[in-house]
């Protein structure tokens, strides 16, 4: 009697069935016995996002940063020594296109550092690693996230974005959440300030550019007031390249090289700069972190000219 009892219901169901699906065919669930009946894959369309999103990136010597932009947002590279960004080091500028003002600026930096009262600081996850984000005074939105504690590191800071919906500013987050940053995809050269750089008695700081393989250029400006007279450099330089802990000579590709002995002036609070080619003296540098030494003269009295040695480093990529 149980027997018949339930085949009357299964039948009774399954005439339902037919009855309501007419020609319509069914999706059999996952792990069905039936050899007979079809299975029906069910593929989740892809979100309106993940058609329109590019990937853009920024490469220079630490790294290359990269992120997913949704179609209707614009980027620009900012190459290292552009002066495209208010800060960092090289990166990305990041933009909704209907804003009418207003961006973010991605980049790599080896001395980020924040000071003042009124900051909060929250620990949250981005890019699939830890990530600070910072707002002064209680701002309605952060003034500033970090991606990772070491150096360099990876910040991203706003400019004018006072335009901007909460609408873009939710993309904002969006995008810096498929943040990465790929050390093995390393490119070019850059300058390392060191203390080296300045001499506090003629109140000049040396800092270099444009930094190859084969040369660079290298950057005077006294940034004070001092009692000095006229400034003079010359040509003439030195190269060292790091060892481990120690510094060495970087080894002339000719004998007995040496430098014209021209002399130029550096402004009374002004600046100057020099293109420097040393192919011809040491040959293409390898990839690694140098220093390069310069002297300047302040011609206070003739024979009595102090001399100051200025020292500033860069590191090649490779």
């Amino acid at each position: 009697m149980k027997k018949k009892s339930m085949a009357l219901s299964a039948f009774i169901v399954f005439s339902l069935l037919m009855a309501g699906c007419g020609n319509q065919t069914l999706p059999v669930a996952e792990g069905n016995n039936n050899p007979e009946a079809e299975s029906t894959e069910v593929v989740s369309e892809p979100s309106k996002e993940e058609f329109e999103a590019d990937s853009v990136s920024a490469t220079g010597p630490y790294g290359e940063i990269s992120v997913s932009l949704p179609g209707d947002w614009d980027s620009e590279e900012a190459p290292v020594d552009s002066d495209k960004m208010m800060y960092g080091l090289y990166g990305l500028i990041l933009k909704p296109q209907s804003a009418s003002g207003g961006q973010i600026e991605l980049f790599c930096s080896d001395s980020f550092g924040v000071c003042g009262t009124g900051l909060s600081e929250e620990e949250t996850i981005l890019g699939g690693d830890t990530a600070h984000i910072g707002t002064f005074d209680d701002h309605e939105h952060w003034d500033f996230i970090t991606f990772n504690n070491g150096s360099p590191q990876i910040v991203a800071q706003h400019t004018d974005c006072s335009s901007w919906t909460d609408e873009m500013w939710d993309e904002a987050m969006e995008i810096l959440d498929t943040m990465k940053f790929d050390t093995s995809k390393i490119a070019g050269g850059i300058g390392q300030y060191i203390p080296e750089s300045e001499e506090d008695a003629i109140a000049v700081m040396m800092s270099v550019t444009d930094v190859t393989p084969s040369g660079l250029t290298v950057h005077f400006r006294q940034y004070d007031k001092r009692d000095t007279e006229e400034l003079t450099y010359g040509q003439s330089y030195t190269l060292q390249v790091q060892n481990g802990d120690s510094w060495e000579n970087v080894p002339m590709i000719i004998d007995n090289g040496a430098f014209t002995d021209e002399g130029y002036i550096l402004p009374n609070e002004g600046e100057a700069e020099m293109v420097t080619d040393w192919e011809w003296l040491y040959g293409k540098l390898s990839p690694g972190t140098y220093r390069i030494t310069k002297t300047i003269s302040d011609s206070r009295a003739v024979g009595n000219n102090p001399l100051y040695f200025l020292t500033a480093q860069f590191y090649i990529a490779g």
